[in-house]
C-alpha cells in the first residue's frame, strides 16, 4: 500500500502501531459488532428508512408506475451501489468512521467533517417522525380512532366526515345527507377528518413562519420518550445497538407482512396494485423521471451521510463487504418496491369503500403517513389493530436511522479524542441525546412544522451528493485503483472487480454530477400546502445547504499550511494528498505484513 514516495512521510508505521500519538500509551481498543449478523440487520434498518415507506410509492406512481423500475433498477446497479459500496470499504479497511477515515487523503479531511455536519442538522428535525408515530399509537388506543370522524374540539366547519356521508362541524348542529358520487366533490372544498386531526391537533399548525406560537406539549413529550428509547439503545454503542435491531429491523418486515395479507383479502386491494404498476413507458422521455430515480436511489440508501462508513468502520477486518453491499442494495430498493405495492393495495380498499378515486389521494411524504395511510387503514376490520401495528413500525424504521445518525457524531468524537471519551460513553450518547432532543423543541411549536418543512427542503439537498461524489472521485483518482484494489483483496481476499473499477472512476460520479447540477437547476422554493415562505427563509435554507460543504476548503487551506513550514506549496499539496501516518489497515496482523512489504 505505501509507495517509496509516501515514505519520506512520518515514521514508520510499525513503531505507530506499538505506541500512541508522541510516543504515550496506545490507543484504547475500539469495539466492534458482536455478530456480523448484527451488523447486516442495523445496515437493513438504516437502508429501510422513511423514504422507502412514504416517499417511493408516490414517486414511482408519479413517474410511470411499473416503468419508473427501469431507471430505479439501472441507477441502483451503476449509481447507488458503488457509492454505497466506497463509504464501506474505506472504513472498513481502517477501522475509522467519519473525519479519520479520510487520513488516506488527509487534504480532504473536510469531507468527513461535512458528514458530521450533515448528521447533527439531520438528527434533530428526524426526530419529529419519531414522536408523531408515538402519538398516533396512543391515540389508537381510544375506541374510536380520533381521525375519523369530525365534531372534535379541533374540528373546523370545513371538516367533512365523508364515511358517514355528512357534513358536520363541531360548532353547528347542521348535517345533511350526500349522495357517494357527492363525497369527494365536498372534500376536496373542505378537509377530510384525518387532515384536520393532523394539522390541527397533531401539529396546532400557525398562521405561518414567523407565528411561532406555543409548544405543542404532547408532542415534546413524545419527543423525549423517543429520545429516551435512542439513548438506551445506544448506552454500550454498537453492542447494545445491535441488539436493539433484532426488533426495530426485523419487527417492521413482520408488521408490514400482515398488513399486506390483511389488505389483499380487502375488495379493491387488487385495483389499487394494478393502479401501482400499471406502466407508462412515454415517463421513460422525460428526463425528470431519470432524475427522481437517481435521487430516490440516492437518499433512500442513506450514502454521503457518513452512517454506512460508521457501521462498517467497527466490522472485523476480513468480513465480505463486496457482498454485504450487493446483498444491502438489494434489500433496501426490494422493500421500496414492496412498501409501495402494500400502499396501493391499501388505496385500493380505500377506494372501494368510500368511492374516493385513488389519483386523488395519492400524496408523499408525511402526508401519506399520517393521513392517508390513517385513512386507509381505517377501513380494515379492527382499525384500531392495523393503526397501531402500522405506526409501530413507522417507530421502529425511524430509529434505525437515528441510532445510526446518533453514533456518527459520537463516533466522530471518540475516534479524535480515544484516550479522553472512549471510556466516557454512556454520558456523551446521553449528551448527545439530550441536545437533540432541546433542539427539536423548536420544532414541537406551532410555527414548527414550517420550521420542518424548510429545514428538509435544504439540509440534504447539497452534502450528500457533493459528499458521495468526492468519495469516488478522491479514492479513484488520487489515492488510486491499485491502492484500493490491494486494500480489497486484503480484507476479502480478492482484488477489486474491474466493474467497480469502472464504475467508481467514471460512471458513478459522472452521474452524480450530472444530477446534482439538474437538481440545481430545476430548483423550486419551499412550500408548506398554499403558504407562502417569507423571501428570507430561502436564505436560511442554502446556508444549511450550504452549511456541511465549509468543512471543505478549510481544512485543504489548515492541511496544506502543515506542511508549508518546510516545503513548497506545490510539494505541500502533494504530501497533503498522501495518506498520513495513520492510515492503514485495522488488522493488527495484516498491518504489520503491509509494512513489512
Amino acid at each position: 500500500m505505501t509507495s517509496k514516495d509516501d515514505s519520506e512521510v512520518g515514521v514508520p508505521m510499525t513503531e505507530l502501531h506499538c505506541k500512541g500519538e508522541n510516543g504515550r500509551e496506545p490507543t484504547p481498543q475500539r469495539d466492534s459488532w458482536s455478530r456480523h449478523l448484527d451488523y447486516m440487520l442495523t445496515m437493513v434498518g438504516y437502508c429501510v428508512a422513511l423514504g422507502n415507506l412514504l416517499r417511493f410509492p408516490y414517486i414511482c406512481n408519479r413517474n410511470g408506475g411499473g416503468a419508473f423500475l427501469i431507471p430505479f433498477v439501472l441507477i441502483l446497479a451503476i449509481a447507488g451501489f458503488p457509492s454505497f459500496f466506497v463509504e464501506a470499504t474505506m472504513s472498513q479497511f481502517s477501522g475509522k468512521a467519519a473525519k479519520q477515515v479520510w487520513s488516506f487523503c488527509p487534504m480532504f479531511k473536510g469531507v468527513g467533517v461535512g458528514a458530521v455536519v450533515v448528521a447533527f442538522t439531520y438528527m434533530p428535525y428526524y426526530n419529529l417522525y419519531l414522536a408523531w408515530p408515538v402519538y398516533y399509537m396512543v391515540k389508537c388506543c381510544s375506541s374510536v380512532l380520533p381521525w375519523t370522524t369530525c365534531g372534535n374540539s379541533w374540528n373546523t366547519d370545513m371538516c367533512i366526515d365523508y364515511m358517514n356521508t355528512t357534513y358536520g362541524s363541531n360548532n353547528t348542529d347542521t348535517s345533511y345527507t350526500i349522495t357517494k358520487s357527492e363525497k369527494w366533490e365536498n372534500v376536496t372544498l373542505g378537509h377530510t377528518p384525518a387532515e384536520e386531526f393532523w394539522h390541527y391537533n397533531v401539529l396546532g399548525v400557525s398562521t405561518g413562519l414567523e407565528d411561532v406560537g406555543s409548544v405543542q406539549w404532547h408532542i415534546a413529550g413524545c419527543l423525549l420518550f423517543s429520545s429516551v428509547v435512542i439513548f438506551i439503545c445506544l448506552i454500550r454503542g454498537v453492542k447494545s445497538a445491535g441488539k436493539a435491531v433484532y426488533v426495530t429491523a426485523l419487527l417492521p418486515y413482520i408488521l408490514l407482512i400482515s398488513i399486506c395479507i390483511t389488505t389483499l383479502l380487502q375488495p379493491g386491494a387488487l385495483n389499487g396494485v394494478y393502479y401501482f404498476f400499471v406502466p407508462d413507458f412515454n415517463k421513460l422521455l422525460d428526463i425528470q423521471v431519470w432524475l427522481e430515480a437517481c435521487l430516490q436511489v440516492f437518499y433512500s440508501l442513506g450514502v454521503g451521510l457518513g452512517m454506512i462508513g460508521t457501521a462498517a468502520s467497527y466490522n472485523n477486518f476480513h468480513e465480505p463487504c463486496l457482498r454485504d453491499s450487493i446483498i444491502l442494495t438489494i434489500i433496501s430498493e426490494g422493500t421500496s418496491i414492496f412498501c409501495g405495492f402494500v400502499t396501493f393495495a391499501a388505496l385500493g380498499v380505500m377506494s372501494q369503500k368510500t368511492g374516493v378515486p385513488i389519483e386523488s389521494v395519492v400524496t408523499g411524504g408525511p402526508g401519506l403517513g399520517f393521513v392517508t395511510y390513517p385513512d386507509a387503514l381505517a377501513q380494515l376490520p379492527f382499525p384500531q389493530l392495523w393503526s397501531f401495528m402500522f405506526f409501530l413500525m413507522l417507530l421502529m424504521v425511524g430509529l434505525d436511522s437515528q441510532f445510526l445518525s446518533t453514533e456518527v457524531i459520537i463516533t466522530a468524537l471518540i475516534d479524535q479524542y480515544p484516550r479522553q471519551l472512549s471510556k466516557r460513553r454512556v454520558f456523551l450518547t446521553g449528551g448527545c441525546c439530550l441536545t437533540v432532543f432541546l433542539t427539536g423543541i423548536i420544532f414541537c411549536t406551532q410555527g414548527g412544522p414550517y420550521m420542518f418543512q424548510l429545514v428538509d427542503w435544504y439540509v440534504l439537498s447539497l452534502g450528500p451528493m457533493v459528499i458521495s461524489t468526492m468519495e469516488c472521485i478522491v479514492v479513484s483518482w488520487i489515492y488510486g485503483l491499485k491502492r484500493v484494489s490491494k486494500d480489497v483483496e486484503m480484507m476479502i481476499g480478492k482484488p477489486l472487480p474491474m466493474t467497480v473499477k469502472i464504475l467508481w472512476a467514471l460512471v458513478t460520479p459522472t452521474i452524480l454530477i450530472v444530477t446534482f447540477i439538474l437538481a440545481l437547476l430545476r430548483y423550486e422554493p419551499p412550500t408548506y400546502g398554499k403558504y407562502e415562505y417569507p423571501s428570507y427563509a430561502s436564505t436560511i435554507g442554502w446556508f444549511i445547504a450550504v452549511l456541511p460543504l465549509l468543512p471543505i476548503p478549510i481544512y485543504m487551506v489548515i492541511t496544506v499550511r502543515k506542511h508549508m513550514a518546510s516545503n513548497s506549496l506545490k510539494k505541500s499539496v502533494r504530501l497533503a494528498l498522501r495518506p498520513d501516518d495513520e492510515w492503514r489497515p485495522q488488522s493488527r496482523e495484516d498491518y504489520i505484513n503491509e509494512s513489512t512489504t
